[in-house]
């Protein structure tokens, strides 16, 4: 049996990030960027005909987006309600902020839109296994500390350690339950790790030998505490394919199965080096994955330390100046502009810091060896001059006391 789904997630289809307001629409830029990719995704999977479409979660930047938001995304579903692709939408971690615990995040009222416009449309917040089509889906939304019996009473490392545990427990006893004559694969908006997250100047796609590239996905609240799971016990599982979200950079994490589609348009410049679009999957007697390329945003940074540059047309520009500089030149700016390019940020090197060594003294020192460190090292006079006004200043003042 052949079955192909398109894999995406990580939408954030109302993030503003280096947009400004469109006059003629009235609607912000990095909106109708992030509409076009989305769009562009779902158009593909009409034209190839597959059997699924799968978003991992994220598809807004919070769980209380704008009416507009919330109706351009399901614009940009529609061809699929048309054509009749079932679509699964997970919950993900800024799905869930500004939403009441136990509340539906807005992917409920974006199925809800889907329904009515004639399609089928599944949206998920726990654990469960979903029939999308012909394909037997294992979720596993974005769970915390807080969605685990215990695991909020321990201490962040125990206790995101304990819902980890919690999560491969889940998708061990979905898997056992599934039905064996289906397609069964995972979808889940979680961090899954080889050996480490890596930092982000570890190389796009490097997650197997430099650990998950994080991509634009920056939330402070979970960069240090979240929980990860490891790909070897995820791959002990049988699921013939992983559907990631949360990591915005497109990578493959492990053997092959397990796969971060990562956000379909460039969001900030973490995203500047990374190939974006959605995953094009088929299952057969193998898996084969292709990745769809999306219109997204063109992003370069332009180094002005560095001999010459070349803009691409249509770029948003951020620009590092020379060192010593605090602003940009007017005329690179016109250069930067007549070329095509866009400058959305500008950023000054950092000076560096000189650093001196400070004198150590011992614990027991007399106030004569302190004074003459100190002058040696901080005043312009003279040790000896220094200590011998302190010695006359000292006798002055004892003499008034008398």
């Amino acid at each position: 049996m052949t079955v192909t789904f398109l894999h995406t997630g990580d939408e954030h289809i109302d993030s503003d990030v280096h947009g400004t307001i469109n006059p003629r629409t009235g609607r912000n830029t990095a909106w109708e960027s992030n509409y076009a990719t989305i769009r562009h995704l779902a158009d593909a999977a009409v034209e190839r005909g597959v059997d699924a479409f799968i978003s991992a979660g994220d598809e807004f930047k919070t769980g209380r987006p704008s009416q507009e938001a919330l109706l351009m995304l399901a614009d940009a579903y529609t061809p699929l309600a048309e054509a009749g692709i079932p679509v699964l939408l997970l919950d993900g971690n800024h799905n869930r902020i500004g939403v009441t615990a136990g509340h539906r995040s807005a992917i409920w009222a974006l199925a809800e839109i889907l329904r009515a416009r004639g399609g089928v449309a599944v949206a998920s917040a726990n654990p469960e296994l979903v029939t999308v089509g012909p394909i037997q889906v294992a979720t596993l939304p974005w769970l915390n500390r807080n969605a685990v019996p215990g695991a909020s009473e321990l201490a962040p490392a125990e206790g995101d350690r304990l819902v980890a545990a919690h999560a491969l427990a889940e998708l061990t006893r979905l898997a056992e339950s599934a039905d064996p004559s289906m397609p069964l694969i995972m979808a889940g908006h979680v961090t899954v790790a080889s050996r480490t997250v890596a930092s982000d100047s570890s190389p796009a796609g490097a997650g197997d030998s430099s650990g998950t590239r994080r991509g634009s996905e920056k939330e402070l609240t979970h960069l240090f505490s979240e929980p990860i799971l490891a790909v070897t016990a995820l791959e002990a599982l049988p699921f013939a394919y992983g559907a990631l979200g949360h990591i915005h950079t497109p990578q493959t994490i492990g053997s092959g199965v397990y796969r971060y589609a990562g956000s379909p348009n460039r969001l900030t410049f973490t995203d500047e080096p990374d190939t974006k679009g959605g995953n094009l999957v088929t299952l057969d007697t193998q898996m084969t994955v292709e990745q769809v390329q999306t219109p997204a945003r063109i992003m370069q940074t332009i180094d002005l330390a560095d001999d010459g540059f070349v803009v691409t047309e249509g770029a948003l520009v951020r620009v590092i100046l020379e060192p010593g500089e605090v602003e940009l030149a007017a005329t690179t700016r016109q250069a930067i502009q007549r070329a095509g390019g866009h400058i959305v940020n500008t950023k000054a090197r950092p000076v560096a810091k000189t650093q001196t060594e400070r004198p150590v003294l011992t614990q027991t020192v007399s106030g004569e060896d302190a004074l003459r460190t100190w002058a040696k090292n901080y005043s312009l006079l003279d040790a000896d001059t220094l200590v011998t006004a302190a010695a006359n200043l000292a006798v002055r003042q004892s003499e008034v006391v008398r």
